[in-house]
């Protein structure tokens, strides 16, 4: 069986709270506003979402094996390739206008909403604890 380290621990609680902040914000989208706000929430959500756990599937792929450190080069480019390619998807949903611009970014922000609840979290956990 495998146990879970704590930053793999970490990253799971920031999954977990991206979900559960893309259900409040898609569900306020659908109670209060049109088709165009809910899919920009549901399209910048997904968007965010899969370069996020593309990211994070690059890195454990990349560092797996501490023996085997990857190049620097191969590294950073797979890093921008991945980088561009979301950038791709937002520039043309946003260029052709399929989506509220401003729903479709409270999606993209998600995953940066989610990292400082847990990074907050995680900060408040420590000071209760007394450490530093």
């Amino acid at each position: 069986m495998h146990t879970l380290s704590v930053d793999e621990k970490l990253v799971r609680r920031i999954e977990v709270v991206n979900v559960i902040f893309l259900l409040i914000t898609l569900l306020g989208a659908l109670l209060w506003f049109s088709k165009k706000h809910v899919w920009g929430v549901v399209l910048g959500g997904a968007t965010v979402t899969a370069s996020f756990r593309i990211m994070r599937w690059q890195l454990h792929r990349a560092f797996r094996n501490p023996r085997q450190v990857p190049s620097k080069g191969a590294l950073f480019v797979k890093y921008y390739l991945r980088f561009l390619g979301t950038l791709f998807v937002v520039f043309t949903i946003i260029y052709y206008g399929w989506v509220d611009s401003v729903a479709f970014l409270v999606g993209l922000s998600s995953v940066v909403v989610s990292i400082v609840v847990v990074g907050l979290h995680q900060a408040l956990n420590m000071m209760l604890k007394g450490e530093r």
